[in-house]
């Protein structure tokens, strides 16, 4: 089987879209499949061994020229600076970071296009990217894509910056959209990688299968004494997390791992700052996790049982993702206002008298390793050659 993934880009660096198209190309290949990637080379690309790379056009904010866009990170990225702008919904993300613009949405579809005629695969997967959905469609392939709760245009919309879409698609004689969000519908399967408890989601095309990644295995009896933090590009600088975290937790018993990609690795006493740690070794000792509200990262506490303090800021998806682990009792969710180290060492003492928290985590952890995670997910794609 031939599969051509295509993930959304960014010019923004995001961990979670390429680290989940990483894992789906070496399942694949794992079992046997030949495989192509559509990426844009973005901050977030990396090369995954023995898959080729077809072409595909980077994003820039708002439709500006590329090198303005690249400028513009990183001016905020060295000052500190953390964006503001409240997002609605998905359809406003797409716009802010460029993907439906006029001119890059005929540019993307082209390029995929191209590279479908090259590949001639047998199935495709979109990584949330609604350009190769209608690539899809033109082409005449099957395609899967990844999908959530969130992304629906019932959940949130933005129809105003569907124009430029809709004129491409009345181009090439499709059926015009109100929101683009509905472009999501066309997909032959949405596949979650998340449990219904979470992302209640209904429909015969939609399969959940958990967190595409998974631990091998912990030790329950580990001593929890490590308390995590990862805001990626949150409403909280790094700066002002090693403040909080430093006031509220320096000299104690906690060893504090703050992992950002903007500060100087540095470790003083307990507080060890980095660009990057191995979560996997981490998150089994960990008392507390500390985060934005990423796909990526409310799936990694869930799964090792862990309670997490969740600051999403504005944005529409993390906020509900962390009101999602909130219900659930695993965790609460953090206004950024109220991000400060008395704040946060009243909830770390929370979740230690209130066993709820931890045990809420472990039940939702259980019940997304459950699903399959990459390999139920990879299954997923191959049944739709089968159809």
């Amino acid at each position: 089987m031939k599969v051509l993934i295509s993930p959304m880009s960014a010019m923004v660096e995001t961990k979670g879209p390429f680290s989940r198209t990483t894992l789906l190309a070496n399942e694949c290949i794992k079992r046997g499949h030949e495989v192509a990637l559509c990426a844009p080379e973005d901050a977030n690309y990396h090369s995954i061994h023995k898959v080729k790379n077809y072409y595909a056009p980077v994003p820039s904010p708002l439709g500006t020229p590329v090198f303005i866009g690249k400028s513009m990170f990183k001016i905020f990225q060295s000052l500190g600076i953390q964006p503001k702008k409240k997002a609605n919904s998905f359809e406003d993300v797409l716009h802010f970071i460029g993907a439906i613009n006029r001119r890059y949405f005929l540019k993307d579809v082209s390029s995929i296009r191209k590279a479908i005629q090259e590949f001639k695969p047998d199935v495709m997967y979109s990584e949330f990217r609604i350009s190769a959905i209608v690539a899809a469609r033109l082409e005449k392939v099957k395609i899967a894509t990844g999908f959530s709760y969130p992304v629906q245009k019932s959940f949130a919309s933005n129809p105003e910056y569907s124009k430029g879409v809709n004129k491409y698609l009345k181009d090439n004689g499709l059926n015009k959209v109100e929101s683009v969000l509905e472009i999501f519908d066309w997909a032959d399967v949405k596949i979650i990688p998340s449990s219904y408890e979470l992302e209640p989601v209904g429909g015969e095309d939609i399969a959940f299968v958990g967190p595409l990644s998974a631990p091998e295995g912990t030790d329950a009896k580990t001593e929890k004494n490590k308390i995590i933090a990862y805001m990626g590009n949150g409403v909280i600088s790094p700066k002002q997390v090693i403040k909080e975290l430093t006031k509220a937790f320096e000299g104690s018993d906690y060893e504090v791992y703050i992992a950002s990609e903007q500060v100087k690795p540095f470790e003083k006493n307990n507080i060890i700052v980095n660009k990057k740690f191995d979560f996997s070794k981490l998150m089994p000792e960990a008392r507390v996790y500390i985060n934005h509200g990423g796909q990526n990262s409310i799936m990694t506490g869930l799964i090792y049982g862990v309670p997490q303090i969740v600051c999403p800021g504005g944005v529409f998806e993390r906020r509900y993702n962390a009101s999602s682990v909130a219900k659930l009792n695993a965790g609460v969710l953090l206004e950024a206002h109220h991000f400060n180290y008395e704040t946060i060492r009243r909830i770390v003492d929370d979740f230690n008298e209130n066993p709820i928290f931890a045990s809420s985590a472990n039940i939702a952890g259980e019940k997304l390793l459950s699903l399959g995670g990459v390999r139920n997910a990879v299954q997923v794609i191959e049944n739709l050659v089968l159809k």
